[in-house]
């Protein structure tokens, strides 16, 4: 069969990734599609097109693709809302008839013509990653979830791009200057609303000594953004109750938890873009003033989830604790109005099991006098 293919697929890299192998020169040919054109995806790096009287889409033609190579290309296009049909186009020889991937609504396109050379710049990286990851899934158990789950990996890939590339100051230094990790292989164990995976990797002793093994899993979680709503006028805090999973499977016989406002950090949003999200979201009310506690790992032993921590200044002088929460993602959300000295002594008695909520509260008796709206 013979696909004619644009967008990201340009790229001899991605192509790889997809089809888990290089086509040589003489199964590819320069071609164009008349009458489409190609626009940026709505909220994502990806390319769309769509009819468009007097456009031209350039492309190429995947010649004699064999079936193992069409069950990759189905697996990774026809999930995300594509069609595979008949198509004319026109290389240097001919016109031909050929298969492509046509996006099922105009919906999908944005009003932005595509550009391939911006997305290399800018977006390649994180999207090589992602495929990478979502094609491991191919022909597993685990192939429709990853179609699902695909944001979420494409988050994955974001952070790990951001973090490869920022310059930190941390404090910890390892047993040399530069020392690194050396992964021998990774094994994707699980993927649902987080993913598992199982690495195998040597890194350097402190004691200089040769490194073994180590045979490590790891739950690969997402940013989160974490918010204390405040008043500092009426001195009180909002805290939310919702049942939780891990109290539950731990045996707690109360696995309704008094928490911060929380939630996920979406694939190109900022930290604090999503901590006022999700006190709207979770608590109905808009964030005045944000301020930054700490970001870091709050299990770094075991995840790769990372915390950003605020105080949300807030008016709670007439707000009324209800339901809340988006019902699409099963959310069930109470809210509480609590004088700060309260829930301060809760800490103090070991009554708040959420430790990040300690660590907030902590914060907060140390600071709240100089926090203002102003």
């Amino acid at each position: 069969m013979n696909i004619f293919v644009f967008g990201t697929l340009l790229s001899e890299t991605f192509r790889k990734i997809v089809l888990g192998r290089e086509l040589h020169s003489e199964h590819i040919c320069t071609a164009s599609l008349k009458n489409f054109c190609v626009y940026w995806a709505e909220g994502g790096p990806f390319p769309v097109i769509v009819p468009q009287n007097g456009a031209e889409v350039h492309g190429i033609v995947l010649k004699d693709l064999n079936e193992h190579d069409i069950e990759r290309l189905n697996y990774y296009e026809l999930g995300f809302g594509y069609v595979l049909k008949e198509a004319l186009v026109e290389t240097n020889d001919c016109l031909q008839d050929v298969f492509a991937y046509f996006c099922k609504s105009s919906d999908m396109a944005s009003k932005n013509l595509w550009s391939f050379d911006d997305w290399l710049t800018k977006h390649s990286e994180i999207q090589y990653l992602a495929t990478t990851e979502f094609m491991d899934f191919f022909g597993t158990k685990f192939g429709d979830t990853a179609q699902r789950m695909y944001n979420s990996i494409l988050k994955r890939a974001e952070i790990y791009v951001k973090e490869r590339s920022s310059v930190r100051k941390a404090i910890e230094g390892g047993p040399s200057k530069h020392a690194k990790a050396q992964v021998e292989s990774l094994s994707r164990e699980y993927l649902g609303f987080f993913a598992l995976n199982q690495i195998n990797l040597k890194y350097p002793y402190f004691s200089q000594t040769l490194p073994d093994t180590k045979k490590r899993v790891i739950l690969m979680g997402s940013e989160a953004s974490l918010i204390l709503p405040y008043d500092p006028v009426n001195d009180k805090v909002l805290l939310i109750e919702q049942f939780r999973i891990g109290p539950f499977c731990r045996g707690d016989r109360a696995p309704w938890v008094y928490e911060p406002v929380a939630g996920m950090i979406e694939f190109g949003e900022k930290p604090e873009e999503a901590a006022k999200r999700e006190v709207y979201e979770e608590a109905g009310i808009q964030v005045n003033k944000l301020v930054k506690i700490n970001s870091g790992y709050p299990n770094p032993g075991e995840a790769t989830t990372y915390f950003y921590n605020y105080v949300g200044l807030v008016d709670l002088s007439d707000y009324s604790p209800g339901i809340y929460g988006l019902k699409e993602e099963g959310e069930d959300i109470r809210t509480h109005i609590f004088d700060f000295e309260l829930v301060l002594d809760w800490c103090r008695s070991d009554k708040l099991r959420v430790l990040p909520l300690n660590t907030m509260i902590l914060w907060l008796a140390l600071n709240k006098n100089r926090l203002s709206f102003n």
